[in-house]
């Protein structure tokens, strides 16, 4: 008669157990591991507020730079989610790894709560952004809004309306992105508006009222490089700058105060 051999018996447990053991081991390790990410963001500070907010007030162009960054940062991330899961998913099907699985889902949640972070703080930076354009010094602003429709800047140099364009206008063709006119100058003629649909209009009326004779000159041909950054406002700028060219106005000649 043949006995079991309980040696044989105790070493395949062994090993069974010896496997399971390090198994645990190795969840227990995935888990401290995200566990150790998850302190890692809640500590997290991608840019230093106080520090852009400085930028965003004494180098506004740079800031919404800053801003584009992010915004190529947060596509970069979500292709990231997106290989991650793709990873998750072949893992399940190929080695039906669920433990490595949920890691991996896991970590693209911890990518997501990144991604749902810089665009919070992206969007902070485009409302800094405004209310910084909106700071402009009252004096300048009364001095813009004594004039409201075509006045001339001779007669009013003593109000100093002619200083303060020259000073804070900015020419039609440079950028204007986040940008709202509160008022428009073009040669001697300072006019009121409200955004930039009203600008065009009254861009077109003052161009048909005093300019309507300078369509039988000569075009002008501007060397001028155009700002071609892709916003809204720049597409309004454009259609500013086909009347100008058309009235042969020389660009140099308009400026544009915003708020």
């Amino acid at each position: 008669m043949i006995k079991p051999s309980f040696g044989r018996k105790n070493n395949a447990e062994l090993e069974t157990n010896k496997m399971f053991a390090e198994e645990i081991k190795k969840e227990m390790k995935e888990k401290c591991e995200l566990k150790e990410i998850k302190y890692k963001n809640n500590d997290l500070s991608i840019l230093n507020k106080n520090t852009v907010k400085y930028i965003i007030n004494n180098f506004p162009d740079m800031s919404i730079k800053i801003k584009e960054s992010l915004l190529n940062l947060i596509n970069t991330l979500e292709n990231t989610i997106d290989y991650i899961e793709d990873e998750s998913s072949k893992i399940v099907k190929e080695d039906r790894n669920f433990t490595l699985s949920e890691s991996y889902r896991k970590i693209s949640m911890e990518v997501y709560d990144m991604v749902k972070d810089i665009n919070n703080y992206s969007n902070w930076i485009s409302e800094e952004n405004l209310a910084n354009q909106n700071e402009v010094s009252e004096e300048k602003e009364k001095v813009i809004m004594k004039e409201v429709s075509c006045s001339k800047i001779d007669d009013l140099e003593e109000n100093g309306v002619k200083d303060v364009v020259d000073n804070i206008g900015v020419e039609i063709y440079k950028d204007f992105s986040l940008k709202n006119p509160k008022a428009f100058k073009v040669n001697d003629n300072i006019v009121e508006v409200e955004n930039w649909d009203d600008l065009l209009v009254k861009t077109a009326e003052i161009l048909n009222k005093k300019y309507k004779e300078n369509k039988k000159l000569k075009p002008i041909h501007n060397d001028i490089k155009i700002e071609n950054k892709k916003s809204n406002e720049n597409i309004l700028r454009n259609t500013v700058i086909e009347m100008l060219n058309e009235y042969r106005i020389n660009l140099e000649e308009f400026k544009v105060i915003v708020h």
